[in-house]
């Protein structure tokens, strides 16, 4: 069908940062692998249930007035393959696209959440960014697992004093009291100081950051961490 909504629509493309809820209905626990699929508004790409008693597809577009929603249906594809022979235990990860198959409308629920026939071309780009954006939830576990890693300046403008009388025995324990774990050596004269106290007494006494405080020295490594490669925790 051809109705008003479609072509009176203003309709955005959304873009890396949109949340786009494409699998899971937002209020409830249905989901893109029922029957009736997941509807997901092509205005605002809330994901909402379309099938009975709920129904929060139809409830989100009488709330919002966003019309028109793509509906996204996962199904699994059959397979005449024979499964191979288990020789070993192991987690493969399966690109989605090869076991599964999606079969997408565009609905109104304007006109009583007919199908729409004929979509224009404009509507069709918004399905498709529908169609390829990344879930909301898994939008959110990628960014909670991302960290930017930005060089330090101190590093670069670090300054080392040489010292005449430094021994390995100085590194077994801190030059201030008698703390022999969690110590700190700095990078500039080589002091060796315990790290911060912990709030039920644990760690040490503070006192590679009186050595900071005093000196300026801004610049410590984590003795116990350093490997043959050059990393360390400083």
């Amino acid at each position: 069908m051809v109705c008003d909504h479609v072509s009176q629509a203003v309709l955005t493309l959304p873009v890396s940062s949109t949340p786009v809820y494409k699998e899971e209905c937002t209020q409830c626990f249905d989901d893109h692998n029922m029957a009736a699929g997941i509807d997901v508004c092509l205005s605002c790409f809330n994901g909402g249930c379309p099938g009975t008693p709920n129904n929060h597809a139809h409830q989100h577009a009488m709330k919002s007035g966003h019309h028109l929603t793509v509906n996204i249906r996962r199904v699994r594809k059959e397979s005449d393959e024979r499964p191979t022979k288990l020789t070993k235990l192991e987690i493969v990860e399966e690109p989605e696209n090869d076991q599964y198959e999606f079969e997408t409308f565009v609905r109104c629920w304007g006109c009583l959440g007919a199908r729409v026939d004929n979509v224009p071309e404009d509507v069709q780009r918004v399905v498709h960014a529908v169609l390829h954006a990344v879930e909301a939830s898994k939008g959110s576990e990628i960014k909670a697992w991302a960290e930017e890693v930005t060089a330090c300046s101190h590093f670069d403008g670090l300054t080392q004093v040489p010292v005449a009388d430094f021994s390995s025995e100085a590194l077994h324990q801190c030059s201030m009291c008698d703390k022999r774990d969690n110590l700190w050596m700095c990078l500039s004269c080589g002091h060796v100081g315990c790290g911060r106290k912990q709030y039920d007494g644990s760690g040490g006494n503070n006192h590679a950051i009186a050595h900071f405080e005093q000196t300026g020295h801004r610049v410590s490594v984590k003795l116990g961490t350093i490997t043959p490669e050059g990393t360390a925790d400083a």
